[in-house]
């Protein structure tokens, strides 16, 4: 029998064993979790090669918080002329340029009548009393209306309802004059335009007063790009007061406004595919002046360089394993999206053109359209572009495949058993033009400032559990076009799924052996025609120009 002493070091023995099992298990842990998740070293034996492997949070959040120091540097907006948006072009160039072979372009484009020069003024005068009016306070700027320089005073008539029917302009006399139209029913550009055709010299839009936010003039309100004529947004008080003393009633309107050069898309092509079907991978690359726009929208900005920069590597590093598609890829980021879709729809207007003869710069050169508009929702839902929501004007062309890619991203969703909701193509993002011109279209998105309702959170608390459907009857992003919308405002989880989803829309069409076909099983027209610009964008379906 062995002495205490024998036990006592046996003992010993098994201690350190242990603790050096232990260590050696912690170590590891740590070393493999500091290895790039993304390396395809990294995946699986048993699992095959995927893009959507690639995707994860770690590398989400690294760039979007590097948007979130250019806002930050830019008094914190990536708004369009200002250096966080110019910013924002420069770091997802440098990206793409130093860590892929995708060939990079920018494209560029003017916005008319957009920077302000000096200080607006706005006079009125009700029965001989002379006031001025405040900028921002009392009145705003509608963007693209030009400059007025009015000497004297001009006689204002109120247009009777709304302004939206020819009899409501017919029923007076308002050529010449400052036509002052309540807000409702219709667009301000669908008011605009009545406003040009009966001839004002000037428009005066006034808030209708009906919610306790909407008295006051708002901000960046949208005209029709090609009207000619100066156009304030107005109070609902000072609308009021002009209505009542009319036909006493007359304004001086003075605001000097040019346009902002150099505006620019950036597109980044795969080399390889072919190029006359190409598939277009699209996100607005700009913020609101109000905020630095992470969630809106430097979550899709990031989410579409993300699956840019991986699908180069792949394509580059693992040829073997992961074969490039028979499809070229052009991942775009549009300027000016937030200021009524002007870097998407100037694609297509370009690529529209009769003259453009450059293979694979033609829009017949386009198979379909993908939008990431809003990824990272904090109360966010998992919301599909609907077929079954586009406007009526939608080319019958493009029916069927925006459905195919419906049903491609419900698939997904339902095989990751996670919930989903319908999210409408009515308008509003980029893909607009794309669709309007007779491409089939799709995207996902978590929600903008629309309200989830108690259902909806009911729903995918029964999926994801209880306490995990977020907050019924608020907003998806409380967040929405406000200085709070930071890298504070996402959700993770949301995020890393959203762009997983993207990734797999992309990889499963693109490796399909006869896209077009897929899309369009009855053919698409080839030689598409020149469409005016106007027609490209259904203003009604725009809740923002409401």
């Amino acid at each position: 029998m062995a002495d205490k002493s024998t036990y006592i070091l046996f003992a010993l023995l098994f201690l350190f064993t242990i603790t050096a099992t232990i260590l050696t298990a912690v170590l590891l842990g740590i070393v493999v979790n500091r290895l790039p998740s993304n390396n395809a070293t990294l995946v699986e034996p048993d699992l095959p090669l995927s893009l959507v492997n690639q995707i994860n949070i770690k590398d989400l959040l690294k760039h979007l918080q590097q948007l979130q120091v250019i806002a930050d540097r830019s008094n914190g907006t990536r708004a369009i002329t200002t250096i966080g948006f110019n910013g924002t072009l420069d770091y997802i160039t440098s990206q793409l340029e130093q860590n892929t072979n995708l060939i990079v372009q920018r494209q560029y484009f003017t916005v008319r009548n957009y920077i302000i020069r000096g200080n607006p003024q706005l006079q009125s005068q009700i029965n001989g009393v002379t006031l001025h009016h405040t900028y921002i306070t009392n009145f705003t700027q509608i963007l693209y209306s030009s400059r007025a320089d009015f000497d004297s005073f001009v006689p204002l008539v109120p247009i009777p309802n709304v302004g939206c029917q020819d009899s409501d302009w017919t029923s007076v006399s308002a050529e010449n004059a400052v036509a002052l139209v309540k807000r409702g029913d219709c667009t301000y550009p669908e008011k605009s335009l009545f406003a040009q055709k009966y001839r004002v010299k000037g428009l005066l839009i006034y808030n209708d007063g009906t919610a306790s936010d909407r008295f006051l003039p708002i901000q960046n309100v949208r005209n029709n790009l090609n009207t000619t004529i100066p156009a304030f947004f107005i109070s609902y008080n000072l609308g009021i007061q002009l209505l009542n003393g009319a036909p006493n009633s007359s304004v001086k309107m003075n605001i000097d406004v040019s346009d902002a050069d150099g505006i620019g898309n950036i597109c980044a092509d795969t080399p390889t595919g072919e190029k006359t079907q190409t598939i277009v991978v699209g996100s607005h690359s700009d913020g609101v002046p109000a905020g630095s726009g992470i969630n809106d929208n430097g979550s899709g900005t990031v989410g579409n360089l993300i699956l840019a920069l991986n699908l180069a590597r792949l394509f580059q590093t693992s040829s073997s394993s992961y074969p490039t598609y028979a499809y070229r890829v052009r991942f775009c980021w549009w300027g000016a999206e937030e200021l009524g879709l002007l870097g998407a729809r100037h694609h297509v207007d370009q690529a529209l053109l009769t003259n453009v003869t450059t293979v694979g710069e033609r829009l017949q050169d386009y198979l379909l359209n993908l939008n990431y508009d809003m990824l990272a929702g904090p109360n966010y839902r998992f919301g599909i572009h609907d077929r079954a929501t586009v406007p009526s004007t939608t080319p019958e062309q493009a029916l069927h495949g925006t459905e195919k890619i419906t049903n491609l991203f419900r698939q997904w969703f339902n095989e990751q058993n996670l919930p989903w909701s319908n999210s409408s193509l009515g308008g509003g993002s980029d893909y607009v033009p794309f669709l309007a011109a007779g491409l089939a279209v799709g995207g996902v998105n978590t929600g903008a400032g629309g309200i989830k309702p108690a259902s909806e959170r009911d729903q995918y608390a029964a999926v994801l559990g209880i306490g995990n459907g977020g907050l019924a009857n608020a907003a998806y992003d409380p967040c929405y076009h406000q200085q709070c919308d930071r890298i504070t405002n996402i959700n993770p989880f949301a995020y890393e799924k959203v762009v997983k989803a993207a990734a797999h829309a992309l990889e499963y069409m693109g490796r399909l052996n006869n896209l077009q076909e897929w899309l369009y099983p009855n053919g698409r027209q080839i030689n598409i025609p020149l469409i005016n610009r106007n027609q490209l964008y259904d203003f009604r379906n725009d809740p923002d120009l409401i």
